[in-house]
């Protein structure tokens, strides 16, 4: 991730990832509010700014790349996760397929809702930072 335009393409991934869950059933569904969020998060302005001011040291750099590379990872893995869900629906409804289906879904989610709330924490707590240091460089130049 060189440039702004990867911050697009993981909003965009966040956009169509949130698209499947918010109809999804049950577990499924609930996970769409945190992946719209981090879509609102990758798809700010803060975050782009950020990213293009020339201040930014190339480890910060490098570290908000890391940060948005697991974002993109665990939306992947979240629209492979709907996918699998997607194919385990029989229209025939067996209840092997159903077993199935709740086993699988129930471990996976816990796992990815994990990865999802950390990543998210990464990148807020990364911004947080980057608004806080103007103010706190601020006041420390006016206290003698």
């Amino acid at each position: 991730m060189n440039s702004v335009g990867d911050f697009l393409g993981v909003a965009k991934l966040a956009w169509t990832v949130y698209n499947g869950y918010k109809d999804a059933p049950g577990d499924f569904k609930d996970l769409s509010d945190e992946i719209k969020s981090l879509h609102n998060i990758v798809n700010s302005d803060i975050l782009t700014a950020k990213f293009r001011d020339p201040n930014l040291t190339s480890e910060d750099r490098e570290r908000l790349q890391e940060i948005l590379q697991g974002c993109e990872n665990v939306l992947k893995d979240l629209d492979n996760l709907l996918t699998k869900y997607k194919r385990l629906e029989s229209p025939q409804g067996s209840s092997l397929r159903a077993l199935d289906r709740v086993r699988w879904g129930q471990e996976d989610i816990v796992k990815l809702r994990a990865r999802l709330t950390s990543n998210t924490t990464l990148l807020n707590t990364f911004i947080a930072r980057y608004l806080q240091l103007p103010v706190l460089l601020g006041f420390s130049q006016r206290v003698p």
